[in-house]
C-alpha cells in the first residue's frame, strides 16, 4: 500500500505543472495581442507648393544692350554735339565725318553714270541699224552697269560718314574728343539701349527646378522712389548658367519705360513674384516615395487609427528633396516620409518623436 501511494503521487504533481504551463501560454498569448508592434516612422502631411503667395527679389536695371558705335569708314570728325548722360532718340544724328570727299565721289559717280547713259542710247540707236557690233553694245552696257553699282557704293560711303541712334538711347561715354582722324571701326560714342526697362534678378537653382510658367500668377516691380506704383514685368531671357559662388540663375525681365519717369541702368527694383497655387502643386518629401517590384511609385498613408495603407500616386518634378505629386493624394493627408521600408497593409505606426502609448512596447 505504501508503495502503490508514493507512485501515484509524482503523476498528481505532473498534471499540476501541465496545467500550469498551460495557463502561462496563454495568457503570454494574450499579452503578446495586447503589445501589438508600433513602428516608429518619421511623419509628413501633403501640402500644397511652397511657392504660394508673395516672393521677393532684390534686382537692378540694366540696358537692353551696351554699344560702342564706330563709322564705317575713315575720316575727320566733324560733328560730335552730344554730351554724356544725354538721352536720344531713335534716329537722332550721333556724329558726323568731313564727308567732302564722299560728296566729291558721288557727284563724279553720278556724272560717269549719266554719260554712260547717253553712250548707251546712242549706240542701241546705231545697233538697230547695224552700224555697230553687237559686242561694242554689250561692252557699253556692262561698263554703265559697273557705273551703276560704283554710284551706289559712292552713296554708301557717304552714307557712312553720319552715324545715328539705331535705338532710343542713353550716351553713357564719349570715347574720343571732335575734329580728330579716325578710321574706320574705332569707336567714337557708347549708348545704352533704353528702349525698354530691364530688371534682373539671381534665382535660386530650387526655384529654377520646381517653378514653371503655369504657375506664376504675376511679376511686378517696384522702386523705392516711386513710391505707390507698381508695373507689370514680361519674362526676357534666361543666362543658363550658374553663378559658381552662388549657384543662382541670372533671369532678366522687362516692362515699357514709364512717361516722365528716369529709369536708368544701375538703379536697384523690387521684384515681386506672385505664384498661383492649383490642385496639381502638391509636393511631398522624396524619402517618402517607395517603388513597387512592377516599378510602380506608392506611399504609405496614416489614418486615423494610425494604421497604414498602401496608396499608389503619379510624381512630377523633384529638387531632389520634394517630388511633385500629379496624382494620388489631397491636401492635409498624412503620411511616411521615412521608416516605410519595413512597413505592410495595416500596420500600426507612431511618430517617432513620440513616444509608444503601449506601456510594453519597447523603442525600436
Amino acid at each position: 500500500m505504501k508503495l502503490t501511494g508514493s507512485f501515484r503521487f509524482p503523476a498528481f504533481l505532473l498534471l499540476i505543472a501541465a496545467a500550469a504551463s498551460f495557463v502561462g501560454c496563454t495568457d503570454a498569448k494574450n499579452d503578446a495581442n495586447e503589445a501589438e508592434r508600433q513602428w516608429p516612422v518619421k511623419v509628413a502631411t501633403v501640402a500644397s507648393n511652397g511657392n504660394t503667395g508673395l516672393r521677393h527679389f532684390a534686382g537692378q536695371v540694366k540696358a537692353v544692350q551696351t554699344l560702342d558705335m564706330s563709322f564705317q569708314v575713315g575720316g575727320q570728325l566733324d560733328k560730335l554735339p552730344l554730351k554724356e548722360g544725354e538721352v536720344i532718340p531713335k534716329g537722332k544724328v550721333i556724329a558726323a565725318l568731313d564727308d567732302r570727299d564722299y560728296r566729291r565721289q558721288v557727284k563724279e559717280a553720278r556724272v560717269r553714270l549719266e554719260l554712260l547713259q547717253k553712250t548707251l542710247d546712242r549706240q542701241r540707236s546705231l545697233a538697230e541699224r547695224k552700224i555697230i557690233s553687237v559686242q561694242a553694245l554689250d561692252e557699253t552696257e556692262s561698263n554703265y552697269d559697273l557705273a551703276k553699282v560704283a554710284l551706289e557704293n559712292a552713296e554708301q560711303q557717304l552714307a557712312y560718314a553720319t552715324l545715328r541712334a539705331p535705338f532710343d538711347a542713353i550716351v553713357t561715354r564719349r570715347l574720343v574728343e571732335n575734329h580728330t582722324n579716325v578710321q574706320a571701326g574705332k569707336g567714337i560714342v557708347r549708348l545704352q539701349d533704353i528702349s525698354e526697362v530691364r530688371i534682373q534678378v539671381s534665382v535660386s537653382e530650387k526655384l529654377m527646378a520646381t517653378v514653371n510658367r503655369s504657375q506664376v500668377d504675376a511679376i511686378t516691380a517696384t522702386f523705392e522712389f516711386l513710391p505707390g506704383r507698381e508695373f507689370p514685368l514680361e519674362y526676357r531671357e534666361l543666362q543658363t548658367e550658374a553663378n559658381e559662388v552662388t549657384q543662382t540663375y541670372m533671369v532678366e525681365l522687362g516692362m515699357p519705360r514709364p512717361e516722365q519717369v528716369q529709369i536708368l541702368p544701375g538703379m536697384t527694383a523690387r521684384v515681386n513674384l506672385k505664384f498661383n497655387a492649383t490642385k496639381g502643386d502638391l509636393r511631398i518629401p522624396l524619402s517618402a516615395v517607395q517603388t513597387s517590384a512592377d516599378g510602380a511609385s506608392y506611399v504609405w498613408l496614416i489614418n486615423d487609427e494610425q494604421r497604414v495603407t498602401r496608396t499608389p500616386v503619379e510624381l512630377g518634378r523633384t529638387d531632389g528633396e520634394l517630388v511633385q505629386v500629379t496624382a494620388g493624394l489631397e491636401p492635409s493627408m498624412k503620411l511616411v516620409a521615412a521608416g516605410g521600408q519595413h512597413l505592410y497593409e495595416g500596420a500600426l505606426v507612431r511618430n517617432y518623436l513620440q513616444k509608444s502609448t503601449n506601456a510594453k512596447q519597447a523603442d525600436i
